[in-house]
């Protein structure tokens, strides 16, 4: 078994987390109805585009170009793995809490656990497998 080699991973993972976020944010801008409708969610009126166009929108499009620059940056790429740690993580936490709270949800949302564990369990092992610095 190999060892992970954070240097040549981190920024794949880095590109492939930015890359879905930037597209799940540029849904959000464009398409908000059609983003939420997988999820059982019907928006009705303009806060309710509103507030998908803002947190799924442009939120998600900050944060995904971000991760993006990170990667292109090797400066940047442990804050980039911090960073895709703490989103994936926290929507994972929201997703576990919801599992608890409210029952096992419908495939669609299941699907997005799956991937943002993987996510946030890769930057976690990639960032664990770095060497610290004394």
């Amino acid at each position: 078994m190999s060892r992970l080699d954070p240097q040549r991973l981190t920024p794949v993972l880095l590109v492939i987390c930015g890359l879905v976020l930037t597209i799940i944010g540029w849904h959000g801008l464009t398409t908000p109805g059609e983003l939420m409708a997988p999820l059982d969610i019907t928006l009705v009126g303009p806060t309710a585009h509103s507030e998908i166009r803002a947190a799924y929108g442009g939120m998600h499009v900050g944060m995904g170009l971000f991760l993006l620059v990170c990667a292109l940056r090797p400066a940047l790429q442990v804050v980039g793995l911090w960073a895709d740690l703490c989103i994936m993580g926290g929507l994972l936490l929201g997703r576990l809490v919801s599992v608890v709270v409210d029952g096992i949800p419908a495939g669609f949302a299941l699907a997005l656990l799956a991937a943002e564990a993987t996510a946030a369990m890769a930057a976690a092992a990639l960032l664990a497998s770095r060497p610290r610095l004394r």
